[in-house]
C-alpha cells in the first residue's frame, strides 16, 4: 500500500473513521458518500446523493483532520477499491456476494471488445461491472435496498471510470418501471451470477418472460451467461418452471446453446459445497453443445439437435440409455406427496401430529431395501409416527392412500420399497421420498423389481446425479427407459425375480449361520485362552502355597523370573475375571441388542463422550476440529419451496439416526485399538485422538484418527473388518472379536466403517464412520 510523507495509509484512515463512529451504524457508507461529493464536485450525480442522504447527515467531520480527509480524497480510487474489496467488514450478506468461482467463469467466457455493451441482471454492488473497464454497462440493481445498493455501486463505477447505465430496480416486466435497451443492442448479458437472488424466484414464475426479453437484447453473435441456482432451473416441467418451456424450446430449436458447465460452489443457504450449472447461449447457430463437469473433469459434446428443451442437465446427456424400450411414465405415475395435506395440526403452543396419524407406521429410507427380496415394506418393523424419533420430521409426514412403490437415493445407495395393500391402521412416509403408483393392471412388485435392476437403477442414479427424491424424480421419469414387456413377459420377469429373491435369502441364511458359528468359536477360543491364563496363575500360586506351608503374604514373590508378587497375582486374576464378562455376554447373545436409534448431534455426542472418558485416557488427549456451537442453527432454516421450518433456531442443523449406546460401543472399540496398538511407545507424551465430521451428500461422516504407530504394511486394513481377525486377543474384554464388531454394529444401523492407513501422515490411522440416515437439509 502506498504511503505519503506524512505516513498516512488508506487502510489506517478508514479504520480511524470506523473507530470514531463505532457506536453508530454505516460508517463506511458515510465516508464513501462524503468523499464522492468532494471528488465529483459539480459533476456529482444528484440521484446518488439523494439515495444516500441519511449518510450525508450523519457524516462525522471531526473524525479526520483536514489533512487526513484531503489525503483520502486524493486516494479516492484506492479508498473505493479497498472498501469494496473488504465489503464483508461493513456489509456481509452472502446473497449479494459473487463467489470467486463465478467471477472466474465470467472471466473465462466473457472477453468483450473495447466499447462493447454489457448488460448485468442483478448488478448489486457492481462486482461484475468493474471487470469490464472499457465497456458500457447497463442492467438493474436487484431487489435488496435498491436505491442504496445502486448508489454505492455507481460510486464504485465512477471511481473506476466506467460508463454506467445501470438503474435502481429489482427487475423488468409490467410491474417495474425499468425500460430495457433496444433489442439487438447488447453484446453480453449476464444473469444470476450473484446467486440468483431475483431470478431464482422470479425467472421461471410470474415473470417468466424476463429471460426471453433479456435474450432478445443480444446482437448477432452476442453471448448470454445464465448461472442456474440449482439443477431444477435446468428442467422445465414442474409448475413453477413450465411457463418458460416455450423459450427453452426456442433456444434449443435455434441451436443457441453453446455450452453447459457444471461446477462446484458454496451454497449460501447451507454453507456447504454443491453443484451448480452455467448455461451459455450465443445468438447464432451452434452445431454442437459442449458439456463440462469440472469436478469430475469430464468433457463431452453432443449435436445441437440432440438437446431436449425440458431438461438441460449434463448428466442426462452423458447417461447411456437403452435404444429399445418405453419411458417409465408409460407404466406408472408419480404422486406428489408434497402437495397433499400435512398430518400436523396447530396445538396449544406448536404443531402436533393428529392422533390418527400417530398410530400409522412410517416408511423411512432406512427401512427400504437395495434388493428386491427385502423390498416388501409391510414385512418391515416400521416405527409409528407418534415415535419421538419423528419429532423433527413431523412436517414431512404424509399418508399413503394407495398401493405404491417408494424410491429414494443418494450418491452411495438407491433404496426401494413397495406397499401392496394399505393396512387397516393406514401407512405414511416422508414427502421427499418418491411415490410411484403403477397404472391399472401392473403389479407394484413388478415396478419395484424393475427399479432395482441395474439397467434401470443406473439410469436413474446417473441422470439425477445420485439425488433421487420427490423434487428431481418427476422431472426425469419420462426419460428413464424400461423394457417394453407384454403382460405375459411381466409375469415371467416377476416370477424370475421372486425365485432369485428366494435363492438369495437362502444363501444369506447359510452365510449368517456360518458367521454365527465363526463368532461363537472365536469367543469360545478367547474364553479358553483367558481361562488358561487364570489357570496358570492359580497353579503358580498353589505351588508357592505348598512351598510356604499354606502361608500367603502380599509382598511375597512367587516368580523369580518376573518378580510377580502374591498381591499382583490376585489382582491379575480379579481383572481377568472381570474382563471375561463381556465375552460371556457375547456368547450368550451373539445378536447383541442396543437401545432404539435416536437423532444424534455429532458434535454434542463427541464432546460429551470425551468429557465422560478423558479422565481414563492417561497417555493421550483428545482433539476436536470444529468451533463449539457450529452445528446449531443461528436462525430458522426453511424449505425454500413451501416455507416450512426445517430446522428451528437453536437446534442441531445436521443429525444422524443411531442408537447412542451402540455408537459409544463403536467409539470404545476404536479407542481401545488405539491404546493397544497405536500408543505403544511409553517414552512419547504427545499421543492424540482426533475427532472430526462432515456431510457427504445425505450421509454424515465421522472420522476418528490417531497419531500413534501406523498399521503394518503387511496388514490389509480391509481384512481387519473380517470375522475372527484380531491382533489383540485379550485386550479390554474384546477377546479376539477385532474390528468386525465395529463393522457389525455399523451395518446393523445402515452405516459402514472404513480403516485408512497413511503411514507418512502425522495421523497415520483413521477410522471413517459413515451414517447414511441423516436429516441433511440439502437432501430435504
Amino acid at each position: 500500500m502506498q504511503k505519503a510523507q506524512n505516513n498516512f495509509t488508506v487502510e489506517s484512515l478508514i479504520s480511524k473513521y470506523r473507530n470514531f463512529v463505532k457506536n453508530r451504524k454505516k460508517a463506511d457508507e458515510q465516508l464513501l458518500l462524503a468523499l464522492y461529493k468532494t471528488v465529483a464536485g459539480e459533476s456529482a450525480d444528484t440521484r446518488i446523493i439523494d439515495a444516500l442522504l441519511e449518510y450525508a447527515d450523519t457524516f462525522q467531520k471531526d473524525a479526520l483532520s483536514e489533512e487526513e480527509y484531503t489525503y483520502l480524497c486524493e486516494k479516492f480510487v484506492e479508498v473505493v477499491s479497498y472498501e469494496f474489496t473488504h465489503r464483508n467488514e461493513w456489509f456481509d450478506d452472502p446473497e449479494l456476494n459473487i463467489s470467486e468461482e463465478r467471477i472466474r467463469l465470467v472471466k473465462e467466457h466473457v472477453k468483450p471488445q473495447k466499447g462493447a455493451r454489457v448488460f448485468i441482471a442483478d448488478a448489486e454492488y457492481c462486482d461484475l461491472a468493474v471487470m469490464f473497464p472499457d465497456c458500457i454497462i447497463s442492467g438493474f440493481t436487484g431487489d435488496y435496498d435498491q436505491q442504496e445498493v445502486w448508489a454505492l455501486g455507481q460510486i464504485r463505477l465512477y471511481a473506476e471510470g466506467i460508463k454506467s447505465e445501470i438503474v435502481s430496480g429489482e427487475g423488468i416486466g409490467e410491474k417495474y418501471s425499468y425500460t430495457l435497451p433496444p433489442k439487438g443492442s447488447i453484446d453480453v448479458v449476464i444473469v444470476g451470477a450473484n446467486g440468483n437472488k431475483y431470478f431464482s424466484q422470479q425467472l421461471f414464475g410470474t415473470s417468466c418472460n424476463d429471460i426471453e426479453a433479456l435474450y432478445d437484447l443480444l446482437k448477432p453473435e452476442g453471448k448470454m451467461l445464465f448461472f442456474a441456482y440449482s439443477m431444477l432451473e435446468m428442467a422445465g416441467k414442474v409448475s413453477y418452471h413450465s411457463e418458460i418451456l416455450p423459450f427453452r424450446n426456442r433456444i434449443v430449436s435455434e441451436k443457441s446453446i453453446s455450452s453447459i458447465i457444471e461446477y462446484e460452489d458454496i451454497d449460501f443457504v447451507t454453507d456447504a459445497k454443491k453443484s451448480f450449472l452455467l448455461l451459455i447461449m450465443e445468438n447464432k447457430h451452434n452445431k454442437e453443445v459442449f458439456f463440462k463437469d469440472e469436478k469430475k473433469k469430464k468433457n463431452f459434446s453432443v449435436k445441437s439437435e440432440s438437446l431436449c428443451g425440458d431438461i438441460l442437465w449434463p448428466s442426462f446427456y452423458s447417461t447411456k440409455r437403452p435404444e429399445k424400450g418405453i419411458p417409465l411414465s408409460e407404466i406408472a405415475t408419480f404422486v406428489n406427496l408434497k402437495e397433499k395435506e400435512k398430518e400436523v395440526i396447530k396445538g396449544d403452543e406448536n404443531w402436533v401430529l393428529t392422533e390418527e396419524t400417530k398410530q400409522k407406521p412410517v416408511v423411512v429410507p432406512a427401512k427400504m431395501a437395495m434388493e428386491y427380496r427385502d423390498a416388501n415394506l409391510l414385512a418391515q418393523n416400521l416405527d409409528l409416527a407418534g415415535n419421538p424419533d419423528f419429532e423433527n420430521d413431523k412436517f414431512w409426514i404424509r399418508s399413503i392412500k394407495e398401493r405404491c412403490i417408494l424410491l429414494y437415493g443418494n450418491n452411495t445407495k438407491t433404496v426401494v420399497g413397495y406397499i401392496s395393500e394399505i393396512p387397516k391402521t393406514g401407512i405414511a412416509t416422508l414427502c421427499p421420498i418418491v411415490c410411484i403408483v403403477p397404472k391399472d393392471g401392473i403389479d407394484v412388485r413388478y415396478i419395484a423389481a424393475l427399479l432395482l435392476t441395474s439397467e434401470v437403477k443406473d439410469q436413474i442414479v446417473s441422470i439425477c446425479q445420485g439425488h433421487i427424491n420427490a423434487v428431481t424424480f418427476p422431472l426425469i421419469m419420462d426419460k428413464v427407459i424400461v423394457p417394453h414387456h407384454s403382460d405375459k413377459e411381466r409375469l415371467a420377469f416377476l416370477s424370475e425375480e421372486n425365485y432369485k429373491a428366494l435363492q438369495s435369502t437362502q444363501k444369506e441364511m447359510k452365510r449368517e449361520h456360518k458367521n454365527y458359528i465363526k463368532a461363537v468359536r472365536m469367543r469360545k477360543h478367547a474364553l479358553t485362552q483367558s481361562l488358561s491364563s487364570i489357570e496358570a496363575m492359580f497353579y503358580a500360586l498353589n505351588e508357592f502355597r505348598i512351598r510356604q506351608n499354606g502361608n500367603l503374604v502380599n509382598d511375597a514373590v512367587i516368580s523369580r523370573v518376573k518378580g510377580t508378587t502374591v498381591r499382583e497375582a490376585f489382582e491379575f486374576i480379579s481383572k481377568n475375571l472381570e474382563n471375561m464378562m463381556p465375552a460371556l455376554e457375547h456368547i450368550a447373545a451373539v445378536d447383541y441388542t442396543f437401545n432404539k436409534p435416536e437423532w444424534i448431534d455429532p458434535e454434542l455426542f463427541i464432546e460429551e463422550y470425551i468429557k465422560r472418558n478423558e479422565n481414563g485416557w492417561l497417555n493421550f488427549k483428545s482433539v476436536t476440529i470444529w468451533k463449539q456451537g457450529h452445528n446449531q442453527a443461528s436462525e430458522n432454516i426453511k424449505d425454500p419451496l413451501s416455507g416450512d421450518i426445517i430446522v428451528p433456531k437453536g437446534t442441531s442443523i445436521h443429525q444422524f439416526l443411531f442408537p447412542k449406546d451402540a455408537l459409544e460401543h463403536v467409539f470404545n472399540n476404536i479407542i481401545s485399538n488405539a491404546e493397544a496398538h497405536g500408543f505403544d511407545n511409553k517414552t512419547r507424551n504427545d499421543y492424540q485422538i482426533r475427532f472430526s465430521w462432515h456431510m457427504d451428500g445425505i450421509a454424515l461422516i465421522v472420522e476418528i484418527d490417531n497419531n500413534g504407530s501406523p498399521i503394518s504394511n503387511e496388514i490389509d486394513t480391509a481384512s481387519l473388518l473380517e470375522y475372527g481377525v484380531s491382533t489383540a486377543l485379550h485386550h479390554d474384554g474384546h477377546n479376539g472379536i477385532g474390528c468386525n464388531e465395529i463393522e457389525d454394529i455399523m451395518q446393523r444401523y445402515d452405516g459402514k466403517v472404513q480403516i485408512v492407513s497413511s503411514p507418512e501422515d502425522e495421523f497415520p490411522v483413521k477410522y471413517i464412520l459413515t451414517f447414511n440416515h441423516s436429516n441433511n437439509v440439502v437432501s430435504l
